[in-house]
């Protein structure tokens, strides 16, 4: 039994809530002020701005909510998408395996999320999509226990890799079973992922090797990439955007003319290598002389250093201005709406000019903020248990001290 603190008098002991609410909002005048300031701007918050949202008539979203998702994607073959979707899941709970040896609290609640929706009136595949993602998520984290840590990592590795080419495989088919669907049958949410997620895994490595031709001896590659660079960053996305969509396909012969998926893609992925370069060029320069005076004393070789011991210093330093580019990719790829794209924002300009929906306006916005807002959040969160289990802010107070 915990004993009493003796410091604490009887009325403070007697009345713990009043004495904390005093403590630490009615401590003084001004923080008092502040306190009546902050509680009359929540009521206003939730008198005029969550109350209304449960008046809303959502029939726009409900009626909508497939094309809102995956655009003009062919009905019949969204098992395809499942697929994707159950793959990723698999490979989610595998990554929750390698560290733990009890499932995520998170696990638990997106499979929950994932059978209540499957429980509603969705199309049979819509649900038996769910409900297996769902069994996915968990089938990944216990097969994972089976495997040695060196295996479950490599195989972790080799999976997510995957990804992206598989993804795009199933997403696009190749005749059969399985029939092409052209790009310009994606949209929605299955576009922004596609396009963003595309971005990361190409302007990643791109930057990296920007920012490494920048500090190169060669003058010729030095100029060159900081040339790539200057330029890049010096315009606006949207100028980049349309330079890709009407000058990219005049560059190139007629057979070779890509479609409009492969030009926004290849705007994006510029605009963000160039940016990924600088932020790896400001890290490259934070990692002190002495890591390399003490790998050139193990006989290194310079690429040896630089894989070895400068590379993976820069990564976990980097993390949260990587996390950042991460998130700007994602919400950058809502202007490809300006080309003609129908992302998750062209889709809602689309429905909100029909005259039947003309005043879901509203309702649309509201909707696709809160889907921008759960991806990013959730890139943010697993950056900072990341962050934790490297010890990265450690590290830097450390490095401060």
């Amino acid at each position: 039994m915990k004993a009493p603190d003796p410091f604490k008098s009887q009325a403070e002991m007697k009345y713990p809530l009043l004495f904390w609410l005093r403590k630490n909002l009615f401590s003084s005048g001004g923080n008092s002020f502040l306190t009546v300031v902050f509680l009359f701007l929540i009521f206003l918050l939730v008198r005029d701005g969550i109350v209304p949202l449960f008046s809303w008539d959502w029939t726009v979203i409900t009626v909508n909510l497939q094309l809102i998702l995956v655009g003009g994607y062919p009905s019949g073959q969204l098992w395809r998408l499942w697929l994707c979707i159950g793959y990723m899941a698999f490979f989610a709970g595998f990554s929750f395996g390698i560290a733990r040896r009890a499932p995520h609290p998170v696990m638990y609640g997106v499979a929950a999320l994932l059978v209540i929706l499957g429980c509603l009136k969705f199309k049979p595949v819509n649900r038996g999509g769910m409900i297996g993602a769902a069994l996915a998520l968990f089938f990944g984290f216990f097969v994972s226990r089976f495997l040695s840590r060196r295996r479950r990592i490599a195989t972790v590795i080799g999976g997510w890799i995957l990804f992206l080419p598989l993804a795009f495989c199933l997403v696009r088919g190749f005749g059969g079973f399985m029939p092409v669907v052209k790009t310009g049958s994606w949209g929605g949410l299955l576009l922004s992922l596609l396009i963003s997620l595309t971005c990361i895994a190409s302007a990643l490595p791109l930057g990296l090797f920007l920012a490494l031709g920048r500090r190169s001896r060669l003058p010729a590659v030095k100029s060159l990439c900081i040339f790539f660079i200057e330029i890049v960053r010096g315009v606006p996305l949207v100028t980049i955007l349309f330079v890709g969509y009407l000058i990219l396909p005049m560059a190139l012969p007629q057979w070779l003319s890509p479609s409009v998926f492969v030009r926004a893609l290849a705007g994006i992925v510029m605009f963000h290598s160039a940016y990924m370069a600088e932020a790896f060029r400001g890290g490259l320069q934070g990692i002190g002389r002495t890591q390399y005076e003490a790998a050139a004393s193990l006989n290194l070789s310079p690429s040896k250093t630089m894989a070895l011991v400068i590379l993976p210093q820069v990564f976990k330093r980097m993390i949260p201005v990587l996390v950042n580019s991460f998130t700007s990719a994602l919400k950058d790829t809502s202007l490809i709406s300006i080309i003609g794209m129908l992302d998750m924002i062209g889709i809602g300009s689309s429905i909100v000019s029909n005259p039947k929906f003309i005043t879901g306006s509203p309702q649309i916005l509201f909707f696709e903020g809160v889907i921008y807002f759960i991806l990013c959040f959730s890139i943010s969160k697993s950056s900072s248990s990341l962050e934790k289990k490297l010890g990265v802010a450690a590290g830097i107070i450390g490095n401060i001290k």
